[in-house]
């Protein structure tokens, strides 16, 4: 079971990402909007799996914390793995706007390759550490029930190979200005996305470990100098 939070404030993240909807000591059931009630459902969701885990959250539990009636909560969401999988998608929905910025901005190829692997470092540290335990245990149950709709609840394919693209396509801006040697661009950024992965998988088991900056200056200073076009 994870352990719940006992700050609210630690649920800020959440609160932004699913519209800048302020969670009240008490909801208030009068809602109208109903982007701002899924909203709201989404919030309550997080906190249900947070305190008793993927398995036994129940819809009703969810739409208690809610503070909706148990019929009502099928009217926006199906299931609560649909719930997750709408939580999951806005998060990193906002996590690719922002390495997109990055990869159209007017920085040079190595700058901008920097300027990625910190965002989703920061990313992964800050802003998405409460959510990958709650994630973790989703698949966790996903893998033990053999729960179908669990494991196909999110295309991470799609999201890799999209990740994948972002990072390959800064390599070959690198390599076609002369900054960056001759490398397969796709099999570099699948090396990258496995680092950043392992990294993820670290701040969730040992967060203790993790030295942020100088991880991120290993990184500059390894695969990225490596990377790096130098005279003969």
């Amino acid at each position: 079971m994870i352990r719940c939070c006992k700050r609210k404030n630690e649920f800020v993240y959440f609160v932004r990402l699913v519209g800048q909807y302020k969670l009240k000591d008490e909801m208030s059931p009068k809602i109208v909007d109903k982007e701002a009630k899924k909203q709201q459902i989404i919030l309550a969701a997080i906190q249900v799996f947070a305190k008793y885990g993927v398995a036994k959250s129940k819809m009703a539990d969810i739409a208690l914390a809610a503070g909706i009636g148990k019929g009502t909560i099928y009217e926006y969401f199906r299931s609560k793995e649909e719930i997750f999988a709408t939580a999951f998608n806005t998060m990193f929905a906002e996590m690719e706007i922002r390495l997109e910025q990055v990869v159209h901005s007017s920085l040079n190829p190595e700058e901008k390759l920097k300027q990625l692997i910190n965002a989703s470092i920061d990313f992964y540290s800050h802003e998405a550490n409460e959510f990958a335990a709650i994630m973790m245990d989703f698949w966790a149950e996903g893998i033990r029930t053999k729960n179908e709709d669990i494991l196909h609840a999110i295309n991470l394919k799609q999201i890799y190979r999209r990740f994948r693209n972002l990072i390959a396509n800064i390599v070959e801006e690198g390599i076609d200005k002369g900054i960056f040697r001759k490398v397969d661009p796709v099999s570099f950024a699948a090396i990258t996305m496995a680092a950043l992965d392992g990294i993820f998988l670290q701040i969730i088991m040992e967060p203790e470990i993790i030295h942020y900056k100088k991880i991120k200056k290993t990184f500059e200073n390894s695969l990225i100098a490596g990377l790096l076009e130098r005279p003969i």
